[in-house]
Formats: C-alpha cells, structure tokens, sequence
C-alpha cells in the first residue's frame, strides 16, 4: 500500500511513542501523540492544508505497535514505518543508550500486523550503520539484506528506503537504485542540494521531536525557517551517536 500518492504530503517523522522516561527528544508521549493525530485526522477531513499529513516512523520500536498504533487506529489513520531488520525483536543496541534508553525493535509478528492492518513497511537498512562510514560492498550487502528480509516477511515489494541517521553519498544513492528502491525517504535540509535522480523519488520528511507541539506541525507545514533551522540542529546532533558508538 503506498500513502504517499500524493505529489508533495507533508510526511511526519517520530521515532518512539512511550510514556518512560527518555534521554533526549526522540521519545514522543502517548498523550501528545494523540493530539497530534486528532490534529493531523481533522486537518485532512477537513482540507485544511493543500496536501495530505502523513505518520511515518524511523527505526521499528516496539512502541509503536503497543502506543502508537491503537490510537490510529482509533482516528483511521495508517502509518509507513522503517524497522532495521538486524534488530528485528531486538533491543536497540546500536544506539549508545547508556542503559537509560534502552527499547526494543518490533518483532515478525508485530511488523506482519502492521502489514496487514495497511501500514506501508520501508527498509532502515540490516545494521543501522551510517552509510558514509561504510565501503561500497558493506552498503550493498546492507541494502539487500533489508530488503529480502522484509519482502519475505510481507509477502509485499519493499520500495522505499530511509537511510540510518539520514546520512546519504552519492555511492551509496546509486547502490539504493539498483537495489530496487524507488522511494527514498530524506530529513528535509535547511538547503536544498540538488540531486537529480530519475530513477528514484525523493520524499522529504519533517521530524517531530517531544518538545512538538500542534502549532509546530502547523509551521512544518508552511515551512517556517526558524523551525526548518532547529530541525536540522537536532537532527545533526545525531551524528554524535555514530562517533561515540565507534570509540566503545
């Protein structure tokens, strides 16, 4: 199923809806969650916005099924969500979580539910390992894991793609491609580089942190800078995770 039809949605991006405590931003509360999608179902009935609003999820917590899910349940809303496939049922150990963030991934039930209910299933990669500290045939490998993983566990055609910690080169766009993904699911810049790609499509996603409110999607939406700015600064201190994992 693909929810993304549309020629430019705005595509929401969370990670973990949980009411445990959490060391960042990544964890949204299942309270505020469900006033974002009480938000995001009466702006689509409604025509409020040009395009369509769309819940996407990175990484394939558990929590999702368990928090996010009953509750889009409850507003009709169906989601598109990335699982890492080498951690399938696992906990998230490719995260320096200090054991205070420690969360487990979906496991082959939960991700074949979510298939089933209508969910769009992407790949986050087998590793979750940032493709720019990768050789060309680690990328590869990694894509096509992925890829077979969950097609055989669907029974669907895995096509779109969200790269661990965004981080995209121009080896690995060209592995993506020929991997077979059509769909490539990016953090929306603060600029623009223009890749021109025919083979592939480019779906821009906004993140949604815990500090979020409703008013915060309304300025994804319209694209405020200020909000586009302060996205990127916390989407790039992302990266700290791949620097501090590599010294442990």
């Amino acid at each position: 199923m693909c929810l993304h039809k549309d020629r430019d949605p705005l595509i929401l991006s969370y990670h973990s809806i949980d009411s445990n405590y959490h060391l960042g931003l990544n964890v949204l509360h299942p309270q505020k969650f469900k006033q974002h999608v009480q938000f995001i179902t009466d702006s689509n009935k409604s025509g409020k916005y040009k395009h369509p609003i769309i819940i996407s999820f990175h990484d394939g917590y558990e929590s999702v099924i368990k928090n996010a899910f009953p509750i889009m349940e409850e507003y009709g809303l169906k989601g598109i969500i990335f699982p890492v496939t080498g951690y399938i049922g696992r906990y998230n150990d490719w995260d320096v979580n200090f054991r205070i963030n420690r969360a487990r991934h979906l496991n082959v039930e939960q991700i074949l539910t979510l298939s089933n209910y209508g969910w769009e299933i992407g790949s986050h990669g087998h590793l979750h390992r940032a493709y720019n500290r990768m050789k060309a045939f680690e990328i590869k490998q990694d894509l096509e894991i992925s890829k077979r993983i969950l097609e055989d566990l669907t029974g669907k055609e895995i096509y779109s793609f969200c790269p661990p910690f965004g981080i995209l080169t121009n080896d690995s766009l060209g592995i993506i491609i020929r991997t077979g993904y059509k769909n490539l699911f990016m953090q929306m810049p603060y600029r623009k580089k223009k890749i021109k790609s025919s083979n592939i499509t480019f779906r821009y996603s906004r993140s949604i942190y815990s500090i979020d409110s409703v008013s915060s999607i309304d300025h994804k939406f319209h694209n405020f800078k200020r909000e586009l700015f302060r996205e990127n600064l916390i989407h790039s201190l992302s990266m700290a995770t791949v620097i501090v994992k590599e010294m442990l």
